[in-house]
């Protein structure tokens, strides 16, 4: 097997890729890894998509041949809606592995799987005992025959209500604190937006639905609403509906974007009154750390250093900023690619890990308290430019890394400050770019003309770049996508990708 679906933070291949064969393989390696770790319990999960029901079917036989204990919820749900299902399960098995059969925000051809291990701790590549999803890949293209064992045993699970009553619980509500509250929800016809659905109605907000019956085919394209243009239906009917906020999810549910009738927040900005409530609830702690990655505007954590927060640098990758919470302490995560995390605790065992549920009603929480909230976010994020990300697919990889190395330089150039690892020497899987930046917990020192960005390649697709900017007005803004752009389409033949 020459080919493997592993990628940097989880398997994800096109469904026509891999056979039956190659499948059943990928689930062996994984429970061979997981017999390493003591595990006899694996929970599974999947999302709308096509192909994710064949997989799941894989997976399971699988796993009952090698003699594991097997939980499994059939329907559609979103993958944190899976973690909290592993977290549930490791109660009472604490060696539990958590499996998610999903290809997250990817167009409806894609297909992949998520991983947890014990004690619900998502891993990816280089990333968890033994190298992680590494030694899954190890094992993989290895030519051991993995044995299979007796006991496997399948049980059918439905956690919908224990779910929604938790994470109600954990935001600090109780069933119709938030009546008045209304918001239009787009689910993009992924697996979400029923469970959010009906967490919010159970809250007491009056919710506008679109998208909301979950259709693998996805028919209005790849179920992603940071794409550009994607939530306008919903911006357009929170405006004709009257609606205070207007919610978007991805297609398994851990992509977020917030908003109003004037359009759609950056994540860091939305983050301030979510990452408010969660330094509320930690009470008395002093200056928390709170992880960001390299988009989330300067002044956005100018704004989360005035709360109380110690805003720290990491790359981007779930499983990977996850791991990193739970080695550091730290309180919570957003990156702006809508993705927010906290620290969840259920019974004696504290993970790091998505909850959107938990997300969206801190969020409309602080609305309910502070009425003007929505104005004074389109304040902060009005004062500066952003192009959104920008993704551009090349020929080839030769393309792809001529056109980075070209942006670099051309900026590097003017003097921008190039940085690819954190300040304790982690890899952030790109480069940040600032000019005229000086950050400092709680303070950000900005001169006339700045701008700040971050290029990398992506580890999903083929032989595409992605790229975002921010800068401190407009002239500026648009001056550096301008650059970037020319150099990605006229000088390497770059074509513009969702």
């Amino acid at each position: 097997m020459s080919k493997d679906p592993i990628k940097v933070y989880d398997a994800r291949w096109e469904a026509s890729e891999f056979n039956d064969e190659q499948v059943a393989r990928l689930f062996e390696a994984t429970f061979a890894y997981g017999r390493l770790l003591k595990v006899d319990t694996v929970t599974f999960a999947r999302d709308a998509r096509l192909a994710a029901g064949r997989v799941m079917g894989i997976g399971i036989d699988v796993a009952m041949r090698m003699g594991l204990r097997v939980f499994a919820r059939m329907e559609p749900i979103s993958t944190p809606h899976s973690y909290f299902q592993t977290h549930w399960i490791s109660q009472q098995h604490p060696n539990c592995m958590g499996l998610t059969v999903t290809a997250s925000h990817n167009p409806a051809a894609y297909v992949g799987v998520k991983f947890v291990i014990p004690p619900v701790q998502a891993i990816g590549q280089d990333c968890g005992p033994m190298g992680g999803l590494t030694k899954v890949r190890e094992l993989y293209h290895s030519a051991e025959k993995f044995a299979e064992a007796p006991g496997g045993t399948l049980t059918l699970l439905d956690l919908d209500r224990e779910y929604i009553d938790y994470s109600l619980k954990t935001a600090g509500l109780k069933p119709g604190d938030l009546e008045g509250i209304t918001v239009v929800l787009d689910g993009f016809n992924g697996s979400c937006g029923p469970e959010m659905f009906r967490a919010l109605q159970k809250a007491g907000v009056k919710v506008h639905a679109l998208r909301l019956v979950p259709d693998g085919n996805f028919p209005t394209g790849s179920p992603n609403p940071t794409s550009q243009g994607k939530m306008e239906a919903a911006v357009a009917l929170a405006k004709q509906v009257g609606a205070q906020a207007v919610i978007g999810v991805d297609g398994d549910g851990d992509r977020i974007v917030f908003g109003d009738s004037r359009g759609i927040l950056t994540a860091g900005f939305a983050f301030v009154p979510i990452l408010r409530q969660c330094l509320q609830a930690e009470g008395g702690s002093d200056a928390p750390a709170v992880l960001y990655d390299p988009k989330v505007s300067p002044l956005a954590l100018a704004e989360w250093g005035k709360l109380g927060a110690r805003p720290v640098l990491f790359r981007n990758g779930h499983s990977q900023i996850k791991e990193y919470m739970t080695r550091i302490g730290a309180i919570a995560a957003a990156e702006e690619s809508g993705h927010y995390y906290h620290r969840l605790k259920l019974g004696d065992l504290t993970v790091s890990a998505e909850n959107s549920l938990v997300t969206v009603l801190l969020f409309l929480a602080a609305l309910k308290r502070q009425p003007g909230m929505m104005s004074e976010l389109w304040s902060m994020q009005e004062k500066i430019f952003t192009t959104g990300e920008m993704n551009y697919q090349f020929a080839d990889d030769m393309g792809r890394d001529g056109a980075m190395a070209a942006i670099l330089s051309y900026f590097g150039g003017e003097g921008a400050r190039q940085q690819s690892a954190t300040d304790d020497g982690i890899d952030l899987q790109g480069t940040c770019l600032e000019k005229g930046v000086e950050l400092n917990p709680g303070h950000v020192h900005l001169e006339d003309g700045w701008y700040s960005g971050y290029i990398r390649i992506s580890t999903n697709e083929k032989s595409v770049l992605r790229s975002y900017f921010s800068a401190g007005d407009t002239t500026s803004g648009q001056r550096v996508e301008k650059i970037a752009r020319e150099i990605c389409e006229k000088q390497f033949g770059g074509k513009v990708v969702e």
